[in-house]
């Protein structure tokens, strides 16, 4: 039972940031119909500036809301390089994302005193957290991450589905599905897409803060997979869960990190090599990809079978 428990509260750590990613790379890959690569980057700059800050001594909750805006400057660029200066969408985020590589190596580089770069910042037991300042009670400790990560999950779900639904938000909505109609009912569209992509990664920043805190390190190499790992959340939530109206997409797309995280866990303690890691990411999604096409065979085979059925009792 412990076990089961552990594994819960690993699912959950793991999850709930990556909810964060999964709803920024939404934003993006669904709503503004943007290929952004920024993520990878912000989600290490987010990490990175986070806990850099807290390492310097300054308190993680401050740290935690510049690694925030740390992000959005990550997607402010990517929105620039393509709205000003026509730089096709795919090529901006792998420009900013390059860019931001080497940006960390320079900040973490701050909290070594040999080099000025340094591919690894880590917090000694004395730095607090945006966790750690609420240990000490009789709530085990990794329970408490999971409640103060799902409160900034619930938090920030609620705070896009608001903003999305107002009158700005909506005319982001229709710069994604149609920039020329949204352009001419008077919306202007790169500034919408400057916003749009700068909430995207601003979020993804965050979700880096969340992670780096709760493993208490980051290096560029952690930080590389996650895209997919978003991406794959974003399919598997729609599939399980449908996108029957803008709050339920929202919702799925966050449940989606979960599954794919309880996916990735049950296997692993079924005794999946953690080296293959990479290739059950890929196979999670295609299956995904291939679950629409599954729903529509099953369908068609019970509409055979309840046809083959009437025209039998006829």
């Amino acid at each position: 039972m412990n076990y089961i428990f552990d594994l819960l509260l690993n699912i959950l750590t793991s999850g709930l940031p990556c909810c964060l990613l999964a709803l920024g790379i939404f934003l993006t890959y669904r709503l503004l119909d943007f290929a952004d690569l920024t993520a990878e980057g912000s989600f290490l700059m987010g990490g990175a500036v986070c806990l850099t800050l807290i390492v310097k001594g300054v308190d993680p909750f401050t740290s935690t809301i510049i690694a925030f805006i740390a992000g959005a400057i990550c997607g402010i660029i990517t929105g620039l390089l393509n709205t000003c200066l026509n730089i096709p969408k795919l090529l901006s985020g792998i420009i900013t994302m390059t860019a931001t590589a080497s940006i960390a190596l320079l900040i973490m580089g701050f909290t070594s005193s040999k080099s000025p770069f340094t591919n690894l910042v880590t917090l000694s037991n004395k730095d607090n957290t945006i966790y750690s300042i609420f240990y000490g009670g009789v709530i085990p400790n990794q329970v408490v991450e999971s409640i103060v990560m799902l409160i900034v999950v619930v938090l920030f779900n609620s705070l896009v589905y608001f903003f999305f639904g107002t009158e700005y938000g909506m005319a982001i909505r229709a710069t994604g599905m149609n920039e020329q109609m949204a352009r001419s009912q008077g919306v202007n569209s790169k500034l919408a897409t400057i916003v749009c992509v700068s909430l995207s990664n601003a979020l993804i920043g965050l979700a880096g803060a969340l992670f780096a805190q709760d493993s208490r390190s980051m290096d560029v190499k952690t930080a590389s997979g996650f895209l997919v790992i978003g991406l794959a959340s974003i399919l598997i939530g729609e599939s399980i869960f449908g996108k029957r109206s803008f709050k339920n997409w929202i919702i799925s797309v966050s449940l989606g990190a979960v599954v794919y995280f309880v996916i990735i866990n049950v296997a692993i303690a079924l005794g999946f090599p953690t080296q293959l890691k990479n290739l059950l990411y890929a196979l999670l999604i295609t299956i995904a990809l291939c679950i629409p096409l599954i729903k529509s065979l099953f369908s068609l085979i019970k509409k055979k079978i309840v046809t083959k059925g009437e025209n039998e009792n006829a």
